[in-house]
């Protein structure tokens, strides 16, 4: 086994270089000195997910080549720090391979071990376009060759359809966002649903600044008003706006949606949950919002979101306050003793 007993060690004798992205709860950088902390077992995951750690890894040859992509799924412990025995086994396998092949091959070897290893997991197909778009910013290549169109399609929305518009070039779109701000806040009022959608589902990934974040939040509440409001449109709008800077603006917009309908939808519920889940460190949202899940939701859904919650520091407290407050409503108090007492026992 490599000597220093990590993944990336390994990686790094085979000739690749390495960068790992979290894309748990968004697509986010991981910083290396992070990264070895986290492999090493000293330190957890510094975003976990479902109780695992949702990792894109992005290598390529030091002598040149093709970069590859592995997204692997990695088991965590119950302090959100990686399980070893897991680690040092998925080591072997991949050591196993390389000594198997030629040198000249490690790059397929590499893929085999991760096929054979049960740690592999497919993103969404928005997630796996996001993924490219910031891989060929990373290494300074050009943009998917949908990305022409969609800009075509903004420019011009008559001129194309926007059902022919790829998936990959709505995220080329979303990872320029800056570039083409000016573009994009003239034409969020109109897009197509399905565009606006995909645009904000990607976004999801951005830290926009305020003028864009308000842009889609003004198309969202334009459907909180409606009669026959679009749910996952306004899901999709609480997803593009949560790695916004405009927190202020942002908090606003959710409070607002737990006060409509919109706030006993599953689908809205769950993109609060888990893309805007630090904004839950605020009682004026963590209360109302886990009150809605507990009348509109199963007991299931109830302890899935608030166990991985839980995992966030910055959130258990806020959570813990509105859950034990005296005033809270029947509901929670009943799916909270619920999920205090756990599974029940086959009878």
């Amino acid at each position: 086994m490599s000597e220093s007993g990590t993944l990336s060690a390994l990686i790094g004798e085979a000739n690749f270089r390495l960068r790992w992205f979290d894309l748990g709860r968004r697509l986010r950088p991981v910083p290396r000195s992070t990264v070895e902390a986290f492999e090493e077992g000293r330190a957890p995951w510094p975003f976990p997910y479902l109780r695992h750690a949702w990792a894109g890894l992005l290598l390529w040859p030091e002598e040149g080549g093709e970069p590859v992509v592995w997204f692997l799924r990695l088991p965590l412990d119950e302090q959100g720090k990686l399980q070893l025995p897991i680690r040092d086994a998925f080591l072997r396998l991949i050591e196993q391979k390389l000594r198997q092949g030629d040198p000249s091959e490690s790059a397929s070897q590499l893929h085999t071990a991760l096929e054979e290893s049960g740690l592999l997991f497919s993103p969404a197909t928005e997630g796996q376009a996001c993924f490219h778009a910031r891989a060929a910013l990373l290494l300074q290549r050009p943009a998917s060759a949908h990305y022409a169109s969609a800009l075509a399609y903004l420019r011009e929305p008559q001129s194309q359809r926007w059902d022919q518009l790829a998936i990959q070039g709505i995220a080329d779109l979303a990872a320029h966002w800056e570039e083409e701000r000016e573009l994009l806040l003239q034409r969020i009022p109109d897009l197509a649903p399905p565009v606006f959608i995909s645009l904000s589902q990607c976004l999801e990934n951005e830290a926009i600044d305020h003028r864009l974040a308000g842009a889609i939040i003004a198309r969202a509440d334009s459907e909180l008003r409606s009669e026959s409001a679009d749910f996952t449109l306004i899901g999709a709008a609480v997803r593009g706006v949560s790695h916004s800077a405009a927190r202020g603006l942002r908090l606003q917009f959710l409070q607002r949606i737990l006060q409509a309908p919109a706030g006993h939808n599953g689908e809205v519920l769950a993109a609060i949950g888990s893309r805007c889940a630090y904004d839950l460190e605020s009682a004026e949202l963590a209360a109302p919002w886990l009150a809605a899940l507990a009348q509109n939701q199963g007991q299931d859904t109830f302890n899935l979101l608030l166990i991985d919650l839980m995992f966030l520091p910055q959130v258990r407290a806020s959570l813990l306050s509105a859950l034990r407050d005296p005033a809270r409503p029947e509901v929670l108090a009943k799916a909270f003793g619920n999920f205090l007492r756990g599974p029940e026992e086959p009878h």
